[in-house]
């Protein structure tokens, strides 16, 4: 029985949330980034990105890499989520006043705080200790207290937008959607993401040493595995009904089509509806 074989049974125990029958295959996968990043590693501090569609199931496979990178190889491993970097609520709410209502909704760039991610990567990599935020999804904002991280020897970073890149002007001019459409016609929301995007302070956290990216199969897929998150959220005054959630993703709907499309992942892993796996493709 080979080392990765005999592992099997215990990541089977580990998995929480995957159907039985799915896990094998991402197993396989899994251990593929494992090996890739491994092998990659020469003693300073490598960065994993995890990037795919809000459901997709980018915190579950980032959890999962860690646990094999640290469990197969011996490798010590963290997860840091852009989603714990959004702005307050207030200082959504601040932006939204200020700059255009869609701003005030947290997800789309522009509504992280890039400067203090990046401060945290640079300050890990240079082998400090940080504090870093917990953002409740329910009360959609932060929570008072964050979390201690030490420096690991791999960090895994993940975000539904992560790896993307701005666009041109003209291709922000044809409304996507409904929302772009009724509340956006003036195309000032749009660029103000797209001018977020483009800044050397997403970019160069965007800039990783391995990059992995979770193939959504269609925006339907997008609102059932987006639904699904919102019902088992257990505690909180802003869980979003089925309604609501249909609008919700209409914001990242441009740059998920965009990632879709341009994506240039080191490693490609292309999901089918049902949230199995259906092809791992390594480039390069």
């Amino acid at each position: 029985m080979t080392q990765k074989s005999a592992y099997l049974p215990v990541f089977i125990e580990l998995v929480t949330g995957i159907p039985d029958a799915f896990v094998p295959k991402y197993y396989d996968a899994v251990f593929t980034i494992a090996e890739v990043v491994a092998k990659q590693y020469q003693g300073s501090m490598l960065t994993v990105g995890v990037g795919g569609a809000q459901g997709s199931g980018k915190s579950t496979m980032a959890r999962m890499i860690q646990q094999v990178i640290q469990d197969m190889f011996s490798i010590s491993a963290e997860v840091l989520s852009i989603d714990d970097f959004y702005l307050t609520h207030e200082e959504r709410v601040h932006l939204g006043r200020n700059i255009h209502p869609m701003l005030a909704v947290r997800g789309v760039p522009g509504t992280h705080d890039m400067q203090q991610l990046g401060q945290t990567i640079d300050a890990l990599r240079a082998g400090s200790a940080c504090e870093v935020p917990v953002f409740s999804k329910g009360e959609d904002d932060r929570l008072p207290e964050g979390r201690k991280v030490k420096p690991p020897q791999v960090l895994i970073l993940e975000g539904w937008c992560w790896g993307a890149s701005a666009c041109d002007d003209e291709a922000l001019q044809a409304a996507l959607n409904t929302l772009e459409a009724e509340q956006d016609p003036q195309l000032i929301w749009r660029r103000y993401v797209n001018e977020a995007l483009a800044s050397d302070v997403y970019q160069k956290c965007f800039n990783n040493d391995v990059n992995v990216f979770l193939a959504v199969p269609d925006m339907e897929a997008v609102f059932r595995w987006r639904l699904q998150q919102e019902q088992e959220i257990v505690s909180g005054k802003r869980v979003m009904n089925s309604d609501e959630v249909r609008t919700f993703i209409m914001y990242y709907q441009r740059i998920t089509e965009q990632l879709l499309s341009k994506c240039t992942a080191d490693i490609d892993i292309q999901l089918r509806p049902d949230h199995s796996i259906d092809e791992v493709t390594v480039n390069g």
